[in-house]
């Protein structure tokens, strides 16, 4: 449930070096957190584009390595939570770690199954970035989401655009696949940004 916006030789590092960074957490890691990525990931401007205020709980679904779940944090404060969910354990405990060193005591590492994020209450905002594609029986998937959010809450999602990484050939959809699947779902888009490079960044309601 990982990678994302990334320029040519961070593509290739998270497709064809996939099987190899599994069996090496602390490589994936370094991977994940590259300055390259980092940089292209606007990781501030999407936060504050997200405008999550004190005292809110979201949810950020495939946190990876928690590049956003430790600024969101900082957003929500101590009276509110970020519940960093994923299926790897070991990137669960590079996030708890990270939480200490930096004195984020509200966020909350969650082990995911493949179908089910297991939020565990209802949060203001979920974030899926660069997970949906991992994601089988996306439209059932999207539609158990609205269990875990409030009556206002929102669902932000960043994938993949344009260009995939290599192994990722039979993961592709398109914003209008899902646009489909959310409309199923019974959620309405309320905004969509175009600043990231390779990757369409749409929030629903």
């Amino acid at each position: 449930m990982r990678g994302w916006i990334l320029l040519a030789l961070s593509i290739f590092l998270l497709g064809a070096q996939q099987a190899e960074q599994r069996r090496d957490p602390q490589s994936y890691i370094k991977t994940l957190e590259s300055e390259q990525r980092v940089k292209g990931l606007q990781i501030d401007r999407v936060v504050e584009t997200l405008k999550v205020s004190s005292g809110q709980k979201v949810a950020d679904l495939g946190a990876g390595s928690g590049l956003f779940a430790r600024p969101v944090a900082r957003k929500v404060g101590e009276k509110g939570a970020v519940f960093a969910i994923d299926i790897d354990p070991d990137l669960l405990k590079h996030i708890e770690m990270t939480a200490r060193e930096q004195n984020l005591s509200n966020i909350r590492t969650v082990l995911a199954g493949p179908d089910d994020p297991k939020i565990p209450e209802p949060v203001d905002l979920i974030l899926i970035i660069d997970t949906l594609h991992h994601i089988r029986n996306r439209d059932t998937y999207l539609k158990n989401l609205r269990n875990y959010l409030k009556p206002s809450g929102r669902l932000a999602i960043i994938d993949f655009s344009e260009t995939w990484p290599p192994g990722h050939e039979q993961m592709k959809y398109t914003l209008e696949e899902l646009e489909g699947w959310m409309k199923t779902a019974g959620f309405r888009r309320v905004e969509k940004h175009d600043y990231l490079n390779n990757n369409f960044f749409v929030i629903y309601q």
